[in-house]
């Protein structure tokens, strides 16, 4: 009698940790799909801020090569205005 009450806790024992390590290995999957669309995600924002930084940089060397006077100006101007800030 007491063997069938051993063998009856040993299974219910086993059948807890099957759950537990089922329902820790879902856990498992679904964080590593969380951390890799994540990932993807940081990615593509990471890659579309550089082509609008390059696009800007382009963008900014041809207004300057156009107005160079405008330019060196408009530098002169803002370092000054910063001079000013900082006194």
């Amino acid at each position: 009698m007491a063997t069938n009450a051993t063998d009856k806790a040993k299974e219910a024992i086993q059948e807890g940790a099957d759950a537990l390590d089922e329902t820790v290995q879902e856990a498992s999957r679904k964080t590593s799909r969380a951390i890799s669309r994540t990932r993807d995600t940081a990615e593509n924002a990471i890659n579309q801020g550089q082509d609008v930084m390059e696009d800007a940089i382009a963008c900014t060397k041809e207004i300057i090569r156009e107005n160079p006077i405008t330019a060196v100006l408009a530098v002169a101007a803002v370092a000054y205005l910063i001079g000013r800030l900082r006194s």
